[in-house]
């Protein structure tokens, strides 16, 4: 049986919206790494949700039709509560495990998606649709190549990461299907600029000093910053809010396992930012799991056209 669908889902047009926000979202991540030498993750929040903030309320009074209005603030709250812990467990990993391994423990994202839409969410997938997603897993270990080197107790933050994901996306269909993305998104930058003031605050009474020298990204002091590094936050701003309400949208319109799959693609776009931006180039092992990863959207994609 395929995953539960309704008369107002649009399966193409979620495909190519989740596909589009991942392409985003890595290019995104590649700024943040590299501006994580020069500021602390709640300077950049508080920025960047500073910047967005009017460009969405502008947004928002500019929608044509009725103006969007909030239908249920609680549900909208805790999923943006959730993305909010879900980034700060990805980032937190950063400082202590290779970028590559974080990204790629947090692409175990589909399968706990998979999961809660089996058990939870009511759509009950194909054997050709699990196939498909535990081709996607195993691409996921390929790539992750579990070892001593490896797997760390920080590892599991970026796990962490992936179930907090998984939850909010998993909301996001049961519970905000009929919020406009915008409001979504918005929802999300004031759960950002509430933990970047609340943060900033406790670095600057001192009460996190022991932490700075181990994790400065998350608990540095703020920095003085030039002009370019305010182009790049704002950019960043930019592709943040084209990426959240992407991604909103996304999972509003189609079923959970089939946009989860799909953003496994995420892999793929980061290591071509990688390579683009840093000059990181991906090894055969590499290659061969995020070959198992299309091969997955592509099984679950033909399941569910069929």
């Amino acid at each position: 049986m395929k995953p539960a669908t309704t008369k107002e889902d649009n399966i193409s047009q979620g495909i190519m919206l989740i596909v589009g926000a991942v392409f985003l979202l890595a290019l995104t991540d590649a700024l943040v790494k590299y501006l994580s030498d020069s500021m602390s993750l709640w300077q950049l929040y508080v920025i960047a949700s500073l910047l967005s903030l009017p460009v969405l309320g502008g947004l928002l009074i500019g929608t044509s039709g009725p103006r969007p209005r909030v239908k249920s603030l609680r549900w909208v709250a805790i999923r943006s509560l959730l993305l909010l812990f879900m980034w700060i467990a990805y980032y937190a990993a950063l400082p202590l495990i290779p970028l590559s391994v974080a990204a790629v423990a947090i692409y175990t994202t589909p399968l706990f998606i998979a999961l809660l839409a089996a058990f939870s969410a009511g759509e009950r997938l194909s054997w050709q649709a699990w196939v498909g997603i535990i081709c996607g897993f195993l691409g996921v270990l390929v790539v992750l190549r579990p070892g001593e080197d490896t797997f760390t107790p920080a590892t599991l933050l970026p796990v962490l990461a992936a179930i907090f994901y998984a939850l909010a996306m998993m909301i996001t269909r049961r519970h905000c299907q009929r919020e406009h993305p915008l409001i979504l998104t918005l929802g999300l930058n004031l759960a950002f600029l509430t933990a970047g003031i609340v943060f900033s605050a406790l670095v600057a009474t001192g009460a996190t000093a022991q932490l700075e020298e181990r994790t400065p990204f998350l608990f540095a002091h703020w920095q003085p910053l030039d002009i370019s590094d305010f182009l790049l936050i704002a950019a960043y701003t930019l592709l943040l809010i084209i990426v959240n309400s992407g991604v909103a949208r996304a999972y509003q319109i189609a079923p959970l396992a089939l946009i989860g799959t799909f953003d496994y693609a995420y892999l793929i776009f980061a290591s071509a930012w990688g390579y683009l931006l840093f000059n990181e180039i991906p090894d055969a092992m590499t290659w061969l799991g995020m070959g198992m990863i299309l091969t997955a959207g592509v099984v679950v994609l033909l399941d569910d056209v069929q």
